[in-house]
């Protein structure tokens, strides 16, 4: 079973990241992250039965070996919840702004239209948790075509 979802993870992900309508990102971030454009930039893209999303993981030189900025945009197929079923497939990021203090991540929202703006989702909150929840996915999910790639 665990082989087969692998399969097709890494089969989703090869077809998406070739394709040529490449997701659009937004061109700015909060101003509480800073400057990235330094920053190593992790792309991908997958589908599964119950979603399918693209993502930009950024890794700051300074501290090699994790995502300290994350960006993704998934739409969740299928919805088990009311809260699943509203969130959109907007992107949505997550920050670390100070990697190892024991605080939660920063995360946004994108809304409205052209110039994209950020509404913050607020630590413990029901859509905080539905966020960390979709994050958790998308790095399960990059992990097992990153590894399968090896």
């Amino acid at each position: 079973m665990r082989r087969g979802l692998a399969t097709l993870l890494l089969a989703g992900a090869a077809a998406l990241a070739g394709a040529e309508d490449a997701p659009t990102f937004a061109g700015t971030l909060p101003t509480a992250v800073g400057d990235v454009s330094r920053w190593q930039v992790v792309t991908g893209s997958f589908e599964t039965e119950s979603a399918r999303g693209s993502y930009l993981f950024y890794v700051n030189p300074a501290r090699s070996g994790l995502y300290q900025l994350m960006r993704y945009k998934v739409e969740l197929r299928t919805a088990a919840t009311d809260d699943e079923r509203s969130r959109g497939s907007a992107e949505r990021i997550a920050f670390v702004a100070r990697p190892g203090m024991p605080e939660p991540m920063l995360c946004w929202e994108r809304v409205g239209g052209g110039e994209p703006a950020w509404k913050v989702v607020v630590a413990g909150t029901a859509a905080y948790r539905l966020e960390m929840s979709t994050l958790m996915r998308v790095l399960a999910v990059h992990r097992v075509v990153r590894n399968g790639a090896q």
